[in-house]
């Protein structure tokens, strides 16, 4: 029976296989970053089938008796051996090499991934820097999962050698999950809006003068105004960004009709909701609500503590 974890690196990678997104060295390769050992005949059978089952028939056919991808040892005499020693002239095989041997001869692939980032300490030692940085680094990878975050980018995040700037790039990457931001144009909306508040007070969330607004803004109406349009807009770009006829997308949003509902976001969301489905576009508005409710929660006025008594 297969081990628990590598039905989790399965599992893990069960939608990418079945988009065609990811090849069967990329789960080989996941499950050795994890683990720090090779896959079992047992395992690589099981591999094997989950991508003859799922993967789509699209993807480019994977070598599935390829010997340096599923076998213990290179036999000197197959085709593929043969070309690797034509690719790498400079490297001396023998032609019985373990799966590990090829790897550290040749870099590949191996080398492109995090265990030859954060290497292992030596047997024995309880006090090792590399054990250390590599266990940070394995807790840090779990802390981002458990966020939320896609696996390419917890891959892309746990490569950066200088860990502190990588727990700054997840704790955005983990807002962006939190806030529903799955597209480059969420995301920017998402950044503009996190630079303003940090870099503003709550004054300029709730209005600094009696004639002017929140946010800078000359006043509630202008702002509600101001967010339905970014609303619109965003939308606008993100349709066209996943194929849809640029005519086609501002027809669609003109029938939704933002002049009626301008000064209403939340009204404006679930309209713009409402005509997606009925015109079966798949298209998650969650990021819009969150977005809004963000806004508004913060240029609302605390109510008065007495509200009757003469006092605020």
């Amino acid at each position: 029976m297969a081990n628990r974890l590598l039905l989790q690196t399965l599992l893990k990678f069960s939608d990418d296989i079945k988009s065609g997104a990811a090849k069967v060295q990329d789960v080989i390769t996941d499950y050795f970053n994890t683990t720090g050992k090779s896959v079992t005949d047992e395992e690589r059978s099981i591999i094997l089938k989950e991508f003859q089952d799922n993967a789509p028939s699209n993807v480019e056919e994977v070598d599935f008796s390829s010997d340096f991808l599923f076998t213990d040892k290179a036999k000197s005499k197959t085709p593929f051996t043969d070309k690797v020693r034509e690719q790498n002239p400079d490297v001396e095989l023998r032609g019985d090499e373990t799966f590990g041997e090829l790897t550290e001869k040749l870099g590949k692939p191996k080398d492109q991934g995090l265990g030859s980032l954060y290497p292992k300490g030596k047997p024995g030692e309880i006090f090792d820097i590399q054990n250390d940085k590599r266990m940070e680094v394995a807790e840090f990878m779990k802390a981002m999962r458990a966020a939320g975050i896609k696996n390419e980018d917890v891959m892309n995040v746990a490569k950066n050698p200088d860990i502190a700037e990588g727990k700054r790039a997840a704790t955005t990457l983990a807002r962006a999950a939190d806030m529903a931001a799955d597209t480059k144009v969420k995301q920017e909306l998402l950044s503009t809006l996190d630079d303003d508040i940090a870099n503003y007070g709550p004054d300029w969330w709730k209005g600094m003068g009696y004639n002017e607004g929140p946010m800078g803004r000359e006043s509630v109406g202008n702002l509600l105004e101001s967010m339905t349009t970014d609303i619109n807009n965003g939308v606008i770009d993100d349709l066209i960004a996943q194929g849809m006829d640029e005519d086609k997308a501002f027809e669609l949003m003109r029938y939704v009709g933002r002049e009626q509902l301008k000064y209403d976001p939340k009204a404006f969301i679930r309209k713009i909701a409402d005509e997606l489905e009925m015109n079966d576009i798949k298209y998650d508005m969650t990021f819009w609500d969150n977005y809004t409710d963000e806004i508004l929660s913060r240029i609302q006025k605390p109510e008065p503590r007495f509200a009757h008594g003469g006092l605020v």
